[in-house]
């Protein structure tokens, strides 16, 4: 639902603007003096205006750096909570989001929901008062990058707190496309999904004009390439199958970056579309949190068994025997069936993206050799290990663990990402045509992999580009929304996960696959609820599912 609002009283306005401008990213120069802001002096200045602008982008959530209870940030990713990985520190909320055994008074994450709507007020705010800057090159430019970033905040609250069904049910989130005052009827029902679809939709369409070429735009920022980038993903969610593939197809100036292993740690790649982008000292993954000095990715991420300036690893995002199981062989075999695949070695001859983002049993990480059998250093229990694996994937392994909080930026859509969007959706709309295999097999030959077999159905098809999915984009936050889309995280997540026990005796090496954990998926937990102190301000926008 669309919410007309009046003008913004002037004393509230400039009191919001110190309080953007807090936040604002360090690395903007000469800046405006916070004592002597006002709404007349920001609206009419170009370094003002992109100031505000750029704290938009400074404070969108990321896998690194989302809000954890108001201490920390970026505890653990989404995809921990999936069939695909755990978390060891067992003191986080991972447990209630991996079983849906929590209400709505304590959701996991739940700050988001506020983060979100903070952003969403800032952006309508800036649509509000950028025709007032003279400069019409830099208007039309920040405009641009303002209805990109409503369209991408509005799509992250869509898929935690919508739910598409083939119901009439409003079931997307509230729309709200000006800045409010108390004055105003603050009681926002939910707008249909399709209805928050459209609208993103719509301010893409007015962004893409407004933005300059990928060749053109300033790393971090909005782009022609990410629109349609994320254009794409919003049809394939919303299975506008021809559309998606269309917008997909439309995605231009990027490229595979060459080596899988290392396009997590080299900046502004030709793979990377839109980033969060961190750079320590000014910016990095705990900016502005009052957790532990130092932390972010690496600490998180790392055995216990290493050891920074004042603390050990925490042992972190933890991939599951399940998701190693998905992983081909070199001869683009299923280990069950490949003759390479060797139970005495089996992390020899798989895809080689997998030594890329797991770290195994025998391999070296940090510079020295894991040793994860039950006798081992990172076995151990006070190892915080629970599925015999540690993830490699974003790790900086040079960084010694607290010199620093870690700055690797996080990669919110990359090329690869879209050339899956589109062999799914071409997939979905038409069959397994010869471009949804030229998309497929782009991927897979960078990685080492060979071409899919022709003469694949539909629905074989389907599957193929599912574990391609898994496996490319892992621990990239994206498995926690498909397996919701395709309804299939019940199927996956009422049961036994699987991990790895390694007994090593007289000379010989025994593989054990061990249940490590049992979880249950209630179908509520197809969606988050909005917390409950939000649904008290706005109880107009009522929990659904079952929440």
């Amino acid at each position: 639902m669309n919410i007309k609002a009046r003008q913004i009283v002037n004393w509230i306005f400039c009191l919001s603007l110190l309080v953007i401008f807090s936040g604002c990213e360090s690395d903007i120069l000469d800046q405006v003096p916070k004592d002597s802001l006002t709404e007349e002096l920001v609206w009419t200045d170009v370094q003002g205006a992109t100031q505000f602008v750029n704290s938009i982008y400074a404070n969108m959530p990321s896998g690194f750096d989302r809000n954890y209870g108001g201490w920390a940030k970026g505890l653990y990713l989404l995809d921990g909570t999936t069939d695909d990985g755990d978390v060891s520190m067992q003191w986080t909320h991972s447990n209630q989001l991996q079983s849906g055994d929590f209400l709505p008074s304590n959701v996991p994450w739940g700050e988001t929901w506020g983060d979100y709507y903070g952003l969403i007020r800032k952006t309508n705010v800036a649509l509000e008062n950028l025709d007032r800057l003279e400069d019409e090159e830099i208007r039309a430019g920040l405009k641009g990058q303002v209805h990109f970033l409503r369209a991408f905040i509005y799509h992250e609250l869509l898929r935690l707190y919508g739910l598409k069904t083939d119901g009439s049910e409003a079931t997307g989130v509230p729309l709200i496309d000006s800045s409010l005052t108390p004055d105003d009827n603050l009681q926002i029902p939910r707008s249909t999904y399709d209805e928050v679809v459209d609208f993103i939709l719509a301010d893409l369409e007015i962004a893409k004009p407004l933005l300059p070429t990928p060749a053109l735009a300033e790393a971090g920022r909005a782009n022609k390439g990410a629109v349609d980038a994320l254009k794409s993903r919003i049809l394939l969610y919303a299975e506008r199958w021809e559309d998606a593939a269309d917008a997909a197809a439309q995605v231009t100036g990027y490229s595979l970056f060459p080596d899988y292993r290392t396009l997590f740690l080299t900046k502004n790649n030709e793979e990377v579309i839109f980033a969060k982008k961190f750079q320590y000292p000014d910016k990095h993954h705990q900016t502005n949190a009052g957790g532990t000095q130092g932390a972010g990715w690496d600490v998180y991420n790392t055995p216990n068994t290493f050891r920074g300036a004042s603390d050990a690893g925490w042992g972190g995002n933890l991939p599951t025997q399940n998701f190693v199981d998905s992983y081909e062989m070199v001869d683009g075999e299923p280990q069950e069936t490949s003759p390479l695949f060797d139970p005495q070695n089996p992390y020899e001859n798989l895809d080689p993206r997998f030594k890329a983002t797991v770290v195994h049993d025998g391999a070296t990480f940090r510079g020295r050799e894991i040793a994860l059998d039950v006798d081992g250093a990172e076995g151990q229990p006070e190892a915080f290990i629970m599925t015999g694996y540690f993830l490699r994937k974003f790790h900086n392994e040079d960084l010694i663990i607290y010199s620093q909080s870690s700055d690797q930026d996080w990669i919110f859509m990359r090329y690869a990402e879209v050339l899956l969007n589109y062999a799914e959706a071409q997939n979905e709309a038409v069959g397994p045509d010869g471009s949804v295999y030229a998309a497929i097999n782009q991927i897979r030959e960078r990685a080492g992999m060979p071409e899919l077999p022709t003469g694949l159905s539909k629905d074989q098809m389907r599957e193929r580009i599912r574990n391609e999915r898994r496996i490319e984009l892992a621990f990239e936050e994206h498995r926690f929304f498909d397996i919701r889309r395709w309804r299939i995280a019940e199927s996956l997540l009422n049961g036994p996960l699987y991990g790895i026990e390694i007994i090593k005796e007289n000379g010989t090496t025994t593989y054990n696959k061990v249940e490590f954990e049992t979880r249950s998926f209630p179908n509520k937990l197809y969606v988050l609820p909005i917390p409950q102190g939000e649904i008290d301000k706005n109880p107009a926008a009522k929990q659904i599912n079952g929440w």
